[in-house]
């Protein structure tokens, strides 16, 4: 039997990183590119106020720049709002492109 010597048979195909495959996904689809923003803000927050503080709030939505965080009482309510100009800019700091001019806790 005889050999084949076709270049494109014998040569290997390149397959495109995990990483430029979900970069393009995530560009083409609003929705994705939305869940991304929110997971970043989302890993962000946790890193930003601790495991503790964590714990008592939750993300609720995030839109015009505006971040909505449900907390668990009042009480924390009040506190968050205190400390709210230095989350923003170790979240600012953190995240880069995505803006957050405002915290709203409710």
């Amino acid at each position: 039997m005889k050999k084949r010597m076709d270049k494109a048979y014998n040569s290997p195909r390149r397959i495109p990183k995990i990483d430029s495959v979900l970069a393009s996904l995530v560009s083409s689809n609003p929705e994705l590119s939305k869940l991304t923003t929110i997971m970043n803000i989302m890993n962000a927050w946790k890193e930003t106020v601790g495991e503790k503080l964590a714990e008592v709030t939750k993300i609720v939505k995030y839109e015009n720049s505006i971040l909505f965080v449900k907390v668990t009482s009042s009480v924390w309510r009040n506190e968050f709002f205190h400390i709210e100009d230095e989350i923003k800019t170790r979240l600012r700091a953190k995240l880069g492109k995505i803006k957050i001019t405002k915290i709203i806790f409710v």
